[in-house]
């Protein structure tokens, strides 16, 4: 449809053109035919008269006459005719008209007067286009015209053949995009479409890509984002499920017992709760900047009151923490509970992925100069760990994703919405988090936070 459309319109401008340039250019070839006989006749006005007024003195009439109009039709090759005064033709390029009075010199053609030596006329001669010229003015101005005719003919064929490749040529990847996009529209995020050239259509079809691409990711984001959820929410409550049918049912009946069903119910409850709490801070997060209160505040401090609160997480491990924040830092205008929840949530991380004897160490930095950029102030978290591989590296701030799958569907391995809320934190003050790592045991891991002052 596209391409049946654009060629009509493609012919229709072309017609127009063509029959457009056709006219102008029949006018113009007739108007300059026109001229041109005229300038020859204008020549002729200059040279006949002369003769015939001297012919007229010489002789005092214009008998005898003829073979000198005969002449000179001969000469200027089309029609002469000569008359008296009177309007009485007495010499003609066709003798036939020899004695005719004059009733329409219009068809004779371009009248000359011929002037005698007292000022007075004595004739009058008529120089014009012969029957056979004429006929050949005619068939020279309809074989122009035929030109110009076979002449647009073409021009449309070679437009119509050139419109129609470069219809095909623009429809083509747009019917496949329209095929794309409806196996998409179906669940197939896996199609693609092929650019060709460097035009807006292939640049279209890089951005469909893109687009087909960027759904896909999505899809399997929320595919993800469901069945992670659903594992995360199953676990606890099939352990209360479990405890509770045991105390419906007898079998959990003297008070000790009971006191632990209701402590591992109570931790599974404040699981469920955090998780809860996790997905209400993503969803806050992805759906604007949230409210911060911003006030100065000393990254020493934050650094010490988060280091407290992970601290026994870290010792019941035995993993060592290491605060090297320096108290002569600038303080950051920054949410001191927000941002200690995201530097909390990076400890966490690196924590639990640092095996016993290793060590997570805090550090802090202003940077100035053409370094500093935007964001000056740096917090860097770094641990002996086991490191994460570069395949991992750019994925491991997207919502539920673990870097060890198998530690995916254990308990102790997290939701994977902790590095997730950290980074949407730090965009919100206007910041970034990185993570560089050189992938190998032993090696660590370490995530820097890039603040503005």
């Amino acid at each position: 449809m596209i391409a049946r459309r654009f060629l009509l319109s493609y012919l229709a401008v072309i017609m127009v053109t063509v029959i457009s340039l056709a006219v102008i250019v029949r006018l113009a070839t007739a108007q300059t035919f026109s001229r041109y006989l005229d300038d020859e006749a204008a020549a002729h006005a200059e040279m006949l008269p002369v003769m015939l007024a001297g012919y007229y003195a010489a002789h005092g009439t214009w008998e005898g006459v003829q073979p000198n109009i005969g002449q000179a039709a001969m000469l200027i090759s089309g029609q002469v005719v000569l008359a008296d005064a009177q309007g009485r033709i007495v010499a003609a390029s066709q003798p036939d008209l020899v004695g005719q009075s004059i009733s329409d010199d219009r068809a004779l053609g371009t009248a000359i007067p011929v002037i005698g030596s007292g000022g007075t006329t004595v004739g009058i001669v008529y120089v014009g286009r012969s029957v056979t010229q004429r006929r050949a003015d005619a068939g020279f101005l309809a074989n122009t015209t035929l030109a110009l005719v076979a002449a647009g003919l073409l021009a449309a064929l070679l437009a119509a053949g050139l419109g129609m490749l470069l219809a095909h040529s623009i429809s083509r990847p747009l019917a496949e995009m329209s095929q794309a996009a409806m196996r998409i529209a179906q669940g197939d995020y896996e199609v693609r479409v092929s650019p060709r050239g460097r035009d807006e259509v292939s640049a279209l079809a890089v951005a469909f890509n893109q687009m087909a691409e960027g759904m896909g990711s999505v899809e399997g984001l929320r595919r993800d984002l469901v069945a992670n959820v659903s594992h995360d929410l199953r676990t606890p409550l099939t352990v209360i499920r479990g405890y509770l049918e045991g105390l419906r049912s007898g079998e959990i009946a003297d008070r000790r017992s009971a006191e632990k069903a209701f402590a591992a119910m109570h931790e599974e409850v404040v699981r469920l709760l955090a998780l809860v709490d996790d997905l209400g801070q993503v969803a806050s997060l992805d759906a604007g900047t949230p409210q911060l209160e911003r006030r100065p505040t000393a990254l020493v401090d934050l650094a010490d009151t988060v280091s407290r609160r992970i601290e026994p997480v870290a010792m019941a491990k035995g993993v060592t923490l290491a605060n090297q924040v320096s108290a002569e830092l600038p303080p950051a205008s920054v949410d001191p509970r927000r941002l200690g929840q995201a530097l909390y949530n990076v400890l966490e991380n690196a924590v639990r992925h640092t095996p016993a004897g290793g060590q997570v160490t805090i550090s802090a930095g202003h940077l100035t100069g053409h370094d500093a950029g935007a964001c000056p102030v740096w917090l860097a978290v770094t641990d002996s760990g086991e490191g994460i591989s570069a395949e991992h590296l750019p994925h491991i701030f997207e919502r539920f994703y673990r870097a060890d799958p198998a530690r995916s569907r254990q308990r102790a391995g997290g939701a994977g919405l902790g590095l997730t809320i950290a980074r949407g934190i730090i965009e919100a003050h206007g910041g970034q988090i990185t993570a560089e790592s050189e992938g190998a045991p032993g090696r660590g891991s370490t995530f820097t936070i890039r603040l503005p002052l």
